[in-house]
């Protein structure tokens, strides 16, 4: 079986993508169907068209300075072409200003956004048809749940999934996105918004800096499912 090639974009991050990215890379390579390249200098890898076009999957864990304009010229040519992007958790709070990549996030962490307590709380699916969630139960999750999220130039967007953030835990009172398809030319686009895990710190008791999000099951098939539904259009259930 063909695997699906996959460009992982990292090597910046407010969070600690020294983890994040070999757990990615290694639970997509684990299922068989995909084969994935790190590249942790994404302006140097994006700068050349030609490499881009083995791709069908670019899944970007970047939270960082501006790529530069080839970079970024590329990047959205190749998605607008039919390339599969899926955006994970804090890769939704760059490039503020750069229009074609906030288009294809549909909404992003922008003025105004905001989370509560890392905490465990409730997913729901929203849409049991999509093929990303087709057959995918309700589950808890530890997390940091994005709220308040922008939705960016009238782009439409279809909501998979949703977290109720309490306000016990310094959240809205409401259900939040946490799981988003998007349409960017040709290009599909899963936004998972869940995926915090924060650098090591002085606080050895603060479960946000644990894997524990990344080992959750539940965060697991969803973020293989829009891996493959972004590069392929399906899920083989």
């Amino acid at each position: 079986m063909q695997t699906i090639k996959t460009l992982l974009l990292t090597g910046q991050n407010n969070h600690d993508w020294q983890r994040s990215t070999p757990f990615v890379r290694d639970l997509l390579e684990a299922t068989g169907k995909f084969s994935v390249d790190v590249a942790d200098d994404p302006s140097r890898t994006l700068s050349c068209s030609a490499e881009l076009a083995q791709y069908s999957l670019i899944f970007s864990d970047y939270n960082g300075p501006e790529w530069d304009a080839l970079a970024q010229e590329n990047f959205a040519a190749v998605v607008g072409n039919g390339t599969g992007l899926v955006i994970l958790h804090a890769a939704d709070n760059t490039f503020p200003g750069w229009v074609e990549y906030e288009k294809m996030g549909g909404i992003m962490w922008r003025e105004g956004a905001g989370h509560g307590a890392f905490h465990e709380f409730p997913v729901t699916i929203r849409d049991h048809e999509h093929p990303i969630t087709r057959g995918v139960g309700d589950f808890l999750i530890w997390d940091e749940l994005y709220a308040n999220l922008s939705h960016m130039h009238g782009v439409p967007y279809e909501v998979l999934a949703t977290g109720f953030s309490a306000t016990e835990s310094g959240g809205t009172g409401k259900d939040e996105p946490v799981m988003v398809t998007t349409q960017y030319g040709q290009g599909r686009v899963f936004h998972m918004v869940l995926g915090h895990v924060w650098p090591v710190g002085e606080d050895p008791t603060y479960k946000g800096s644990t894997m524990i999000t990344f080992e959750n099951a539940g965060f697991q098939t969803t973020l293989v499912r829009g891996c493959e539904w972004a590069a392929t259009g399906e899920v083989a259930d």
